[in-house]
């Protein structure tokens, strides 16, 4: 039989036995269903059901040493899920950094705040060019649209002037415009002649601005720093080609050397000549390792009116088969492009931000390329007064420029 717990001991009860639990009761009666091991008593007066455990002195002890156990893993499982809840606020942390650099690299990229459009006779322009009326319909701008320019600079050392003296930095030998469509991964890249005809920005010695000429486009980037004020100056000339359309908002200059390295980053690059020139034949293969991809890619004769013309061909030979081995290789592992990246950084000068690389890295992972044509900016070459001239064929390119930035809004 129980024995009665006056209120006084009830409480003291209570308040020692940590395993007491107070359950208020509007609806308790008084009928008390025993539960071995518990006892139970009612506390009509307070209106309180109190359920107390009973124990003998061995159980307490061995509930001691329990009690003390579960303090220590309690503070173990604290310890790691403070660990655990500081690794998941890292990788939110990331997670939230990742999207802001995301949106923020979309914004950079398709920038098109430059646009100023003053396209060949026939083409009607609307709100600066972001509309234009072209063959009897209507075409707008694509904001989805973002560009690099890739610029091959003729310099062996460092890029840069030397003493900073403008004129120094080397000349845009290769112009490479890759066009991106993010809405649909479509891609176009546009190869620039290096003679190509356009108004180029001159500075003098100390940087100061003199005028505008009309010359070739490869001299914009001697009027600069051989880096950030050479490739700002070759943009500007690169964005006249193209009709003053916002191209070009990310651009990457590599000096000479970084040829033969970013082609060893791959293991070497498989081609067949179109051309024959110096030790390379027509129709041949070669597999091209070191010095041999600079010399496949650079060589020209200055004594050949079309020597740039021929150059160019091998280069589009060699982008070609470089960007599809480097795409396989980057389909089995993932690490390629880090690599390509890390073998060209000391040979190159670029205005990619981190938060431009998280997007476009997100964008070639959901998106991918969906193609990634290499086409000739259509022109033709002729001799000038002082060099070789490339006159560039305004009906054509524009066409061309229409398919790949524009859309009908008819």
């Amino acid at each position: 039989m129980n024995q009665p717990i006056n209120n006084e001991e009830k409480k003291k009860s209570a308040i020692s036995d940590e395993n007491s639990i107070i359950y208020d009761r509007e609806d308790f009666n008084d009928n008390v269903h025993e539960e071995s091991p518990q006892k139970s008593s009612v506390n009509k007066t307070d209106n309180y059901l109190v359920e107390s455990r009973t124990y003998d002195i061995a159980n307490r002890r061995k509930k001691a040493i329990s009690k003390s156990k579960k303090k220590k893993k309690s503070k173990k499982k604290k310890v790691i899920l403070i660990s655990i809840s500081s690794f998941f606020g890292v990788i939110a942390l990331a997670m939230l950094t990742v999207v802001i650099l995301y949106n923020i690299g979309y914004g950079d990229l398709t920038d098109s705040s430059a646009m100023n459009l003053n396209p060949p006779k026939g083409v009607d322009v609307i709100d600066n060019g972001n509309y234009i009326r072209y063959k009897g319909h209507l075409y707008r701008y694509k904001d989805t649209m973002t560009s690099l320019l890739f610029i091959g600079v003729d310099k062996d050392e460092k890029l840069g002037a030397d003493k900073g003296v403008v004129g120094t930095g080397g000349q845009a030998d290769a112009l490479y415009l890759a066009a991106m469509d993010t809405a649909n991964g479509e891609t176009n890249t546009f190869q620039i002649s290096r003679s190509a005809m356009c108004d180029i920005d001159l500075y003098d010695t100390k940087g100061e601005f003199v005028k505008s000429k009309r010359a070739q486009v490869c001299l914009s980037y001697a009027y600069g720093d051989g880096k950030k004020t050479s490739a700002e100056n070759c943009i500007t000339s690169v964005r006249r080609i193209f009709y003053g359309l916002p191209v070009a908002q990310s651009y990457v200059a590599m000096d000479i050397k970084g040829i033969s390295e970013v082609n060893d980053s791959i293991g070497g690059v498989t081609v067949v000549s179109p051309v024959s020139f110096g030790n390379f034949k027509k129709g041949e293969t070669y597999e091209l390792h070191g010095s041999q991809a600079e010399d496949f890619v650079r060589s020209r004769s200055l004594k050949d009116i079309a020597a740039n013309t021929n150059r160019m061909a091998r280069q589009k030979t060699y982008l070609d088969a470089f960007i599809s081995k480097a795409v396989n290789m980057t389909k089995k592992d993932l690490t390629t492009p880090v690599k390509i990246y890390n073998d060209s950084d000391p040979y190159t000068f670029s205005n990619i931000s981190a938060a431009k690389v998280s997007y476009l890295a997100i964008y070639l992972l959901n998106k991918g390329i969906v193609s990634a044509d290499i086409q000739k900016v259509p022109g033709k070459d002729k001799e000038g007064k002082e060099f070789v001239e490339y006159n560039i064929d305004d009906e054509k390119f524009f066409d061309m420029i229409v398919k790949t930035f524009y859309v009908r809004a008819d």
